[in-house]
């Protein structure tokens, strides 16, 4: 009986994950307020600084796997300078095709992370 209901809770899980919007999630989360580097206290700039010091300073290697990137890439931008490649990962499709399109420039992105 508790197997039968952990595998509801997992394809209950699933199906929620399947309605998740990279682009609302894009939007909301790395463009101003929240991404705006003219502010100090915009969250995605201080971000984006950790990152840079712990790559430049504290990690490098042959290869970064990053586990779970959702359809961002901001978390490994610095690692491109330190590790020879790069393995992004994610559970939903919709998130592996929405940072394909923008890696291997096809258009449509949701955001340019330029």
């Amino acid at each position: 009986m508790e197997e039968k209901g952990k595998e509801n809770g997992i394809a209950a899980m699933a199906a929620c994950y399947q309605k998740f919007d990279p682009t609302a999630y894009l939007q909301y989360n790395y463009t101003p307020p929240r991404a705006d580097f003219a502010r100090k206290d915009s969250i995605v700039p201080w971000k984006l600084a950790c990152l840079h010091r712990a790559f430049t300073e504290d990690v490098s290697g042959e290869l970064l796997v990053d586990i779970g990137s959702g359809p961002t890439f901001y978390q490994v931008m610095s690692g491109c300078e330190v590790f020879n490649k790069l393995i992004l990962t994610d559970f939903l499709e919709i998130n592996r095709r929405e940072l394909r399109r923008w890696l291997q420039d096809e258009g449509g992105c949701s955001l340019d992370w330029t």
